[in-house]
């Protein structure tokens, strides 16, 4: 079977990439909405059809994970109403919350000595002092208790996830925690960036930017699945060939 960092299949990739950016910047440039639109709603039925071509299975939580993504880029293109707002999101939050859960798997792992339980206390004192200033410029903007709520749940879920990724990268420091590492700060600068564009000053370029860092971090998502399931399969065959060698070793002796 081909794997999905195959040469054609990271030569697509790119070229959509590359794509995209060229031309939601143009869009954006001339206050076109439509294109950036039609990026964000298809851009995770792109990578999952471009997985599935390749691959025929994907871990439940990747999988929901995507699906809650999808559905909050379809409610917050589709923004019909304060309810569409609130459910985009919801979604949202509850794929972060599923990203925290996988992070989490991963700390048994991680070992608290020296300068990296110092990096990681003054990760999570700067990403909280963010949150605060963050909130203080934003809380006014919200007459609505529910969205306030929703808020202050996604700015803790983006501090655990960038606090959570940031240590296994500093335990494991592989190529699998740097993907999801910058996945991590695409997700969050995306976000930030919304938030100022939406609540507080409107500028065009943050919110061409805030788009391409969530395509970005998509992307980097679809590898970093990619390559997990690429390596259980490698573990898989590895053990079997072992396995295998023990028992005929065993049989020759």
């Amino acid at each position: 079977m081909k794997q999905v960092n195959t040469p054609t299949h990271f030569r697509v990739l790119v070229f959509l990439m590359v794509a995209a950016f060229f031309i939601n910047g143009v869009a954006y440039y001339f206050e076109n909405t439509l294109i950036p639109n039609i990026t964000r709603i298809t851009s995770i039925i792109v990578l999952l059809t471009i997985y599935f071509m390749v691959r025929q299975r994907m871990a439940n939580v990747f999988m929901t994970i995507f699906l809650f993504s999808l559905l909050g880029d379809g409610f917050y293109v589709f923004n019909i109403g304060v309810l569409s707002s609130k459910l985009s999101t919801t979604f949202y939050l509850g794929s972060y919350c599923l990203i925290v859960f996988v992070l989490l798997g991963k700390l048994r792992r991680i070992k608290y000595e020296g300068l990296v339980s110092i990096y990681l206390i003054l990760v999570l004192l700067l990403n909280s002092y963010f949150l605060y200033v963050l909130y203080g410029v934003i809380k006014e903007n919200f007459s609505d208790d529910v969205n306030l709520v929703l808020s202050i749940c996604h700015g803790v879920t983006l501090i655990a996830m960038m606090f959570f990724a940031f240590a296994v990268y500093l335990s494991q420091e592989t190529t699998q925690s740097i993907i999801f590492l910058v996945m991590v700060f695409c997700f969050v600068f995306s976000d930030v960036l919304k938030y100022i564009c939406d609540l507080y000053v409107y500028f065009w370029l943050f919110d061409f930017i805030a788009n391409m860092l969530h395509l970005a971090s998509l992307v980097l998502l679809f590898t970093y699945i990619s390559n997990h399931h690429k390596i259980i399969k490698v573990k898989r065959k590895d053990s079997v060939e072992t396995y295998a060698i023990q028992n005929t070793e065993r049989l020759t002796a």
